[in-house]
C-alpha cells in the first residue's frame, strides 16, 4: 500500500523519510542513498530552485542522465510545487527549443552541460549546485496541477507535453497486479525522457523499496544486465519488448532471478514466452504483458502469463487499479469477440495536452452514457474476451510503436517535408521478424539531387534518434490506391521483406550493386549502430535500391 498520508507524490515519498529515514531509497552504483539522505537532497534542491525564483505550477526541465540525482532534482521540484519537465539531452537544438518554449520552462537542470536550443528566457542550473544548497528553512507548495510535462511524437508535426497529474502516479503503487512491499527493489533502465520513469522511480518510492539505477553501458549489454541484476538483487523490472527479446537471445537467462518482469511497448510475441519459460525451467520468474500510454500515466493495462501460456496472442489483461479500459463500439460498449477501440479511465487520465485544446478535446472525451465520465481515446483497436481480457488487434490511425517509443508518421514526414530538396515524402512501418519490434521506413520524392551528407544532417537537426527512419527509399512517385491514398502495400512489396546477414546486425537486401557513379546522388539513412543508408537514384521501373552504410550492397 502507499500508505494512509494523504496528499500528493512528493509529499508521501517525504513522509516516508520520516517514518523509516534508514531504509534504503536509491542506490547508483558506489553511491546509496536512504530515505531520509534523499529527503535532504530534496530539501536542498527545493531551497535553491526557491531562491532562484521558481513557484508552484511552474515548470523546470530536467536534463539529466539517469542517476541518483535526477531522482534527488525531481523530488526537490516537486516539494516546490514545480512541474518536472524530462529533457533529452540527444534531442536536436529545435526539437529541444520547442519543449522548453511549449512548455514554459523558468529553468532547465543539468549535469554540467547546458542543452542546446535553449530561449533567451530560460536560465540554467548544474544539479550539483543545487544538491549544495546550505541548508535553510525549506519551502513545502501543494503540488501543481501537473505535477510531469512528457512530450511525445505530435500529430501535428511537432512533440505534443502530456500533463501528467500525481494521482495517476500514486494509482502505479496501489497493490493488485503487483508484489510491492519495503525492501523491495526495481531496476531504473528507461531513458529519463519517458514517462517509464513514473513506474521506475516513484513506485518504489511510494512503496518503500529501493529505486536501484542502472548504467547504460550495462543496459545496453546483455551480458553485463544479466550480472547487474543478480548483484543488485533486482525484484522488479520494466522493458520495452525489443529489449526484453534482444537481451533474452543472447543471455537466455537473464530476468531468469527477478520475481516480476513487466514487458510492453510492443505487441509481445508468444513464441517468445514459451521460450523463455522453456529455457528458464526452474525460474519462479512471472512475466507481465503490459499496456499503457503516457495520456494515461504509463501502465492501464497488466497481464500476468502463466508459464503454460495457451492462445496465439498475448493478452494485455486486466485494468489496473484505479483504472477503467472500455472497449468502445459506436456509442456503446463492446461485446465479448468485437473489435473496438480501446478508452481508458479512472485516476490515470491525464490532465490533456499543453496548448492544444483541439486535440485534447478530440483524444479526451466525455461519454454521456457513462455518466459523463472522462476517457483518453487511445486510437488501439482491441478484442474483448468471455472474461474482460483484452487482446490489441490494431489502430484506428498511423501511430506506431519503434523500440518503446510512440512515433506519429505524420512528424516523421513533416520534418523530411521541411527539407528544401524533397518534394513528397511517406513514412511507414513493417515489422522485423528476425530482430522484432517495428522498424520505420521513409520514401522520398526529390526536386533535385540530394547528397547523403544534406539529408543526413537535416534529420540529426530535426528529429531524435527513436524517430529516425531506419531506411529511406527515393522513388520516382509514390504509388497510390483508387481512393487516393499512398499505396503503403505497393511500397513495402517493393523494397521486400528484411532480412539479416550473419551476426552482423545490418539489414541484407537482394537488391544490385550501385555503382560507384551513384554515390554523389544517394539520400541516405540516419547513420548509427543498427541503421542502413539507403537509396540511389531512380532506375525506372525497378523497385528502389538500398545500400549499406559503407555504400556497397551484400
Amino acid at each position: 500500500m502507499t500508505g494512509s498520508v494523504s496528499g500528493g507524490l512528493a509529499t508521501r515519498v517525504l513522509a516516508r523519510s520520516r517514518r523509516h529515514p534508514d531504509a534504503l531509497a536509491v542506490v547508483d552504483g558506489d553511491r546509496q542513498l536512504d530515505y531520509a539522505a534523499l529527503a535532504d537532497c530534496a530539501a536542498a534542491v527545493a531551497l535553491g530552485l526557491w531562491r532562484l525564483g521558481v513557484r508552484r505550477g511552474q515548470a523546470v526541465a530536467v536534463c539529466l542522465p539517469r542517476s541518483w540525482q535526477l531522482v534527488g532534482t525531481m523530488l526537490g521540484i516537486l516539494r516546490v510545487g514545480g512541474v518536472v519537465v524530462p529533457l533529452d539531452a540527444q534531442n536536436p537544438a529545435e526539437r529541444s527549443h520547442h519543449i522548453l518554449t511549449d512548455a514554459g520552462c523558468t529553468m532547465v537542470v543539468h549535469d554540467g552541460t547546458v542543452p542546446a536550443g535553449l530561449p533567451h528566457r530560460v536560465t540554467c542550473a548544474a544539479a550539483d549546485d543545487l544538491l549544495a544548497t546550505e541548508t535553510g528553512p525549506t519551502p513545502d507548495s501543494t503540488p501543481a496541477d501537473c505535477s510531469f510535462l512528457f512530450y511525445t511524437s505530435g500529430t501535428a508535426g511537432r512533440p505534443q507535453g502530456v500533463q501528467v497529474r500525481d494521482g495517476g502516479i500514486l494509482r502505479l503503487a496501489e497493490p493488485g497486479y503487483l508484489e510491492f512491499g519495503a525492501g523491495r527493489r526495481f531496476a531504473c533502465l528507461a531513458d529519463p525522457a519517458v514517462d517509464a520513469l513514473s513506474f521506475e522511480v516513484w513506485v518504489p518510492l511510494l512503496t518503500g523499496g529501493c529505486c536501484v539505477i542502472v548504467a547504460d553501458p550495462v543496459a545496453r549489454t546483455p551480458r553485463l544486465l544479466r550480472a547487474a541484476l543478480l548483484r543488485e538483487r533486482i525484484d522488479t523490472v520494466l522493458v520495452t519488448t525489443v529489449l526484453f527479446a534482444a537481451v533474452v537471445a543472447e543471455e537466455p537467462a537473464c530476468f531468469a532471478a527477478t520475481d516480476q518482469v513487466l514487458v510492453g511497448g510492443e505487441q509481445l510475441d508468444v513464441s517468445l514466452v514459451r521460450r523463455w519459460y522453456r529455457d528458464n525451467p526452474d525460474s519462479t520468474t512471472r512475466l507481465h504483458h503490459v499496456y499503457g500510454r503516457t495520456e494515461c500515466t504509463t501502465l492501464a493495462l497488466s497481464h500476468p502469463i502463466d508459464r503454460e501460456v495457451t492462445g496465439e496472442v498475448v493478452p494485455i489483461g486486466l485494468a489496473l487499479p484505479g483504472t477503467e479500459a472500455l472497449a468502445v463500439a459506436g456509442d456503446r460498449p463492446a461485446v465479448p469477440g468485437e473489435q473496438a477501440e480501446l478508452y481508458l479511465g479512472g485516476e490515470g487520465v491525464a490532465a490533456g495536452y499543453r496548448n492544444l485544446p483541439e486535440e485534447t478535446a478530440c483524444r479526451f472525451v466525455r461519454l454521456a452514457w457513462r455518466a459523463g465520465r472522462r476517457y483518453y481515446r487511445t486510437g488501439d483497436l482491441v478484442r474483448l474476451d468471455e472474461d474482460g481480457t483484452m487482446v490489441v488487434v490494431g489502430r484506428v490511425d498511423r501511430q506506431v510503436t519503434v523500440c518503446g517509443c510512440r512515433v506519429e508518421p505524420g512528424e516523421v514526414e513533416r520534418q523530411i517535408l521541411t527539407h528544401p530538396g524533397v518534394l513528397l515524402a511517406h513514412v511507414c512501418a513493417r515489422r522485423d521478424p528476425v530482430a522484432g519490434g517495428t522498424e520505420l521506413l521513409a520514401y522520398v520524392v526529390l526536386r533535385h539531387e540530394v547528397p547523403y551528407g544534406d539529408y543526413d544532417r537535416h534529420l540529426a537537426h530535426t528529429l531524435p534518434p527513436a524517430l529516425r527512419p531506419r531506411r529511406t527509399y527515393r522513388v520516382d512517385a509514390l504509388p497510390v490506391t483508387d481512393d487516393g491514398t499512398v499505396d503503403e502495400a505497393a511500397l513495402l512489396a517493393a523494397v521486400g521483406p528484411p532480412s539479416r546477414g550473419e551476426g552482423d546486425g545490418v539489414v541484407v537486401t537482394a537488391w544490385r550493386r550501385l555503382g560507384e557513379e551513384h554515390r554523389p546522388g544517394l539520400v541516405g539513412a540516419v547513420p548509427g549502430p543498427d541503421r542502413d543508408a539507403a537509396v540511389g537514384p531512380p532506375h525506372g521501373g525497378e523497385a528502389p535500391t538500398a545500400i549499406n552504410q559503407d555504400g556497397g550492397t551484400p
